[in-house]
């Protein structure tokens, strides 16, 4: 057994230790940053050739890659803004070449999702290659990571020690980053909090992405809890890391990375009634009390904020109140794009500078990857749109066991994320394509 495997299975808690301190040395050391986040890469690239995938090393490598990229962004390390993705896509790429790859069977749908969205390339106006390509990879390169991820995934078995190691993968550089945030938040009384997102608590980079990231903690946990799996050997270090990244995620008042796990953990639940292996709702119940008193307890610290951040979100549903701004008013302009170019779209990237035409105010990006994909692809974007949710279902409707509780938690958290935040990080592609493999438990 490879040593990183022997240690993710009996030696989390000291990882766990040792990746908060990781994160709070590489604070001010983007030097450090930039070794940690290539280092692993070709750690694990060496690894997977090594063993030629046979441990999913793949898997487990990009796992933590997914997880780590928030945190090379807010340190500043110096390696590509795509770096995510682009390392998630070429180990994964990797994997299924050292790989017998006859066993892969790529879905028309999918298929369909990628191919439909290269004919909007054709329009991007005549601009200098490099801006070009940024304009591409920006905006093609999370597709692109879906679609690989799902491949690769797809059809794969999984055993209980399996999905644990990537979970567990993807835990870690999510401590990390509550390491990180320790470092730069201020001190209890002299933080402040308004009706906006709040980078104090997010470490001085987006909220939106940092609360991505911690709000998986919920989807690992609550998985964990409900197939009996181990993370920590004590379920009580499960729960205390819950409580710290959703505590903190509740904090950046970035509310799409706290609203989408708790949708997908929600519906995952609910199926479970017809789901013959026996899922331990104990769990979700004590998941359900640390979720509520960590928003009692959010609420009251804030002073009653948090209440108002999370209740503005009913403005969006009544237009006698609501006022188009924001993510809203982007994806309204995005709808209107889509409307006046409704066969091709204008091409990936374009809308940034015509939202600002249209009435933004400012040159701005998407926040919305399926009104991106309409205003940037048009019809072809509609398409591969309609692939991808119909994909979704057919999937669903063929699961009969616990494997439909995964698909349903991970591609609706998928989905759900890559609505309110795009594309923007590796991990809603990523976990999308998670959701397809399919899990061999012990009945117990």
């Amino acid at each position: 057994m490879p040593f990183y495997i022997k240690q993710l299975e009996k030696n989390i808690p000291i990882l766990a230790v040792l990746h908060f301190l990781l994160g709070v040395l590489v604070s001010s050391r983007k030097d450090l940053a930039t070794f940690w986040g290539l280092g692993i890469f070709f750690y694990g690239l060496l690894y997977v050739i090594r063993y030629n995938n046979r441990n999913d090393e793949a898997s487990i490598f990009a796992s933590y890659l997914v997880g780590i990229e928030v945190v090379l962004r807010g340190i500043g390390a110096s390696v590509p803004w795509e770096y995510g993705k682009y390392s998630t896509i070429f180990l994964l790429i990797v994997g299924m070449l050292t790989e017998n790859v006859k066993f892969l069977k790529i879905n028309t749908l999918s298929v369909i999702y990628l191919v439909s969205l290269l004919p909007a390339i054709a329009l991007l106006p005549d601009v200098p290659f490099n801006y070009l390509r940024q304009m591409i990879s920006g905006n093609l390169s999370g597709p692109l990571c879906l679609f690989i991820s799902f491949i690769y995934f797809r059809g794969r078995i999984f055993s209980a020690a399996n999905i644990s190691n990537v979970f567990k993968s993807l835990m870690l550089p999510i401590i990390s980053l509550l390491g990180l945030i320790f470092v730069r938040a201020p001190s209890m009384q002299d933080l402040t909090f308004s009706s906006e997102a709040n980078f104090e608590m997010s470490a001085g980079f987006g909220p939106n992405q940092v609360s991505t990231l911690l709000g998986v903690s919920l989807i690992i946990v609550s998985l964990a809890r409900m197939f009996n799996l181990k993370i920590f050997p004590r379920a009580l270090y499960d729960y205390i890391f819950l409580s710290t990244s959703l505590g903190v995620a509740l904090l950046t008042f970035a509310r799409g990375g706290v609203i989408a796990p708790i949708i997908a953990v929600a519906f995952s639940y609910f199926v479970t009634k017809g789901v013959k292996y026996k899922i331990q709702g104990k769990g979700i119940l004590y998941i359900s009390l640390v979720v509520l008193g960590l928003y009692y307890f959010s609420s009251n610290f804030t002073k009653g904020m948090l209440d108002a951040r999370y209740a503005s979100l009913f403005t969006y549903v009544n237009p006698q109140e609501a006022s188009l701004s924001g993510r809203v008013k982007i994806m309204a302009l995005d709808l209107e794009i889509f409307r006046d170019n409704f066969l091709m779209g204008v091409g990936p990237g374009a809308a940034r500078d015509l939202r600002w035409r249209y009435g933004y105010g400012t040159v701005v990006g998407a926040h919305s990857e399926f009104t991106r994909m309409l205003a940037e692809h048009g019809l072809f974007g509609l398409i591969s749109l309609l692939s991808i949710l119909i994909l979704s279902y057919k999937e669903y409707r063929k699961r009969i066991d616990y494997n439909k509780v995964l698909l349903g938690c991970m591609s609706i958290f998928g989905i759900l994320t890559m609505f309110h935040s795009a594309f923007r990080l590796a991990l809603p592609g990523y976990i999308y394509g998670l959701s397809y493999v399919v899990l061999k438990l012990r009945e117990k």
